[in-house]
């Protein structure tokens, strides 16, 4: 019976690992409505609406209000209303709402990262090392899982590999990969959208961003 419950384990474990590398690939590709939290959606038609008021760069009153119900006092309204300019929400509004919480702009824009720990924006994040690394372990994950079929049909012989032949071994493995994986893919996830928002505020700033 114990078998069987290692083999679901490991199952899941694989799907779960292999889930990370679908999940960030449909996050750099599409925009999906029904995959955004309500919470977000709600906003972005809330600050859309709003913002059909605005003239220009200025938000009007109505748009600083919802800015102010949204995201507090510490955002300035200028910065949300470049990043819900047409064609601009995936790349910026969605990224604001989802580190609203985080986002300080009084004096010179800084990211809370942990209650005591706050910076600047990173200029650049390349994003190409940690998607390896989501799919390294992702195959790992999948190794492993094929590693407890292969085994239990071929036991290893080599004494220093004996571990290869234990389905508890096996299956930490998996799971330490898958979350591996699922850790990596929210990093990239976080490290992008503070990304786009200190390239947000630095486009504002300089005065590059038209409506």
């Amino acid at each position: 019976m114990m078998i069987y419950v290692a083999f679901f384990l490991i199952f899941v474990g694989v799907t779960f690992a292999l889930h990370q590398v679908y999940s960030v690939h449909y996050a750099i590709n599409f925009e999906d409505e029904e995959e955004r939290p309500a919470q977000v959606n709600q906003a972005l038609k809330t600050l859309a609406e709003e913002a059909k008021g605005c003239s220009g760069n200025e938000p009007s009153p109505g748009f600083v209000q919802a800015v102010k119900r949204i995201f507090g006092n510490h955002v300035d309204p200028r910065l949300v209303l470049a990043a819900m300019a047409p064609g601009r929400r995936k790349a910026f509004a969605e990224p604001l709402l989802r580190r609203k919480r985080r986002i300080e702009t009084a004096g010179e824009l800084t990211i809370a990262h942990l209650p005591f720990w706050q910076t600047r924006p990173p200029m650049h994040y390349r994003r190409g090392p940690v998607l390896v690394l989501v799919m390294a372990c992702s195959l790992l994950a999948l190794f492993w899982g094929g590693m407890s079929i292969f085994t239990l049909a071929y036991p290893v012989a080599v004494p220093a590999l004996a571990w290869a032949n234990d389905l508890a071994v096996l299956t930490a493995l998996v799971y330490a990969s898958a979350l591996l994986a699922y850790g990596a893919s929210k990093l990239d996830f976080y490290l992008h959208d503070i990304q786009q928002i200190g390239r947000l505020n630095r486009r504002l700033k300089a005065g590059e961003l038209g409506r």
